[in-house]
């Protein structure tokens, strides 16, 4: 690189710069303790830039005005989003990430405990559990679901609300809210459900995948009973997430770092979201 310029910082050389890239004059802007340097690959091309912008200074060469420089635009981007067409997907996104937000990804036992299946108490430095239906006599009936909100870490909770993005959105758009919120709340309940019993009173697991199983095994079994129904959804989605359950069962992912998974769970919500795809199927299919 050449060095062709070397200006005050307060010189808007936006106009200059944008001519420049139209000619053809291919060169940066740094700032160097206050000043603007302006770069060329060669001596040669540094000769004409400094020719251009003594003409410039001068008055004989008039610059079209530089476009706005495009970056990122954050409100722009938050009306892009189609909230109203998908409101329930976005709720329950919304909603575990203030859960994760509140209990630190599960890292405040404290905050963790108000979501758990099962009701706990931190004291000393211990957990010492109740039982369900301690929980359910005290009115404590938003355990049922509640697990689902709680994530145990960033990418556990990444994977989860993009899976949730995939198969919520397009249910949602296909379907109506209120139909994705009673799968939803379905395939919650199952899923902790079968995580429980196979877990125990003294097991605390969370996470909305069992859920995210459920949406997929309604999509999947929705889509062979009615073959005019179509969520869009790549067959590769499906393999992937059906892979990732046989995985998650042989004990290798908590070795490389994944932690334990709830393969109870995945496999309860998948069980009803099928149950629920092929019921939907059958009342509701169309005529061919």
């Amino acid at each position: 690189m050449h060095r062709a310029l070397e200006l005050p910082g307060d010189i808007d050389l936006s106009n200059l710069s944008y001519f420049l890239y139209a000619q053809g004059i291919p060169h940066k802007v740094t700032e160097e303790s206050g000043k603007q340097v302006v770069w060329t690959e060669n001596e040669e091309k540094s000769r004409i830039v400094i020719s251009l912008y003594q003409q410039w200074q001068s008055g004989d060469l008039k610059l079209q005005a530089a476009p706005p420089r495009r970056g990122v635009n954050a409100g722009g981007f938050l009306q892009s989003i189609p909230w109203q067409r998908m409101p329930v997907t976005f709720l329950f996104m919304v909603a575990c990430i203030v859960v994760a937000l509140i209990t630190r990804a599960g890292a405040n036992w404290y905050a963790t405990a108000w979501f758990s299946f099962i009701p706990f108490e931190v004291a000393n430095g211990y957990l010492y559990f109740g039982s369900l239906s301690m929980g359910l006599d005290q009115g404590q009936y938003w355990r049922l679901i509640s697990p689902v909100f709680l994530h145990f870490g960033l990418t556990h909770l990444a994977f989860n609300m993009l899976a949730l993005y995939i198969f919520g959105s397009r249910l949602e758009v296909r379907q109506g809210g209120v139909h994705l919120l009673a799968i939803i709340v379905f395939t919650a309940v199952i899923s902790n459900f079968a995580q429980y019993f196979w877990g125990g009173d003294d097991t605390i697991f969370g996470g909305f995948s069992g859920v995210v199983y459920g949406l997929m095994g309604y999509c999947m079994t929705r889509e062979k009973v009615d073959r005019n129904w179509r969520f869009g959804l790549p067959p590769i989605y499906y393999g992937f997430m059906l892979v990732w359950l046989v995985v998650g069962y042989t004990g290798v992912l908590g070795s490389i770092g994944f932690g334990n998974m709830a393969n109870a769970a995945h496999t309860g919500g998948l069980a009803a979201g099928c149950v629920l795809g092929a019921i939907a199927g059958l009342l509701f299919k169309e005529k061919d």
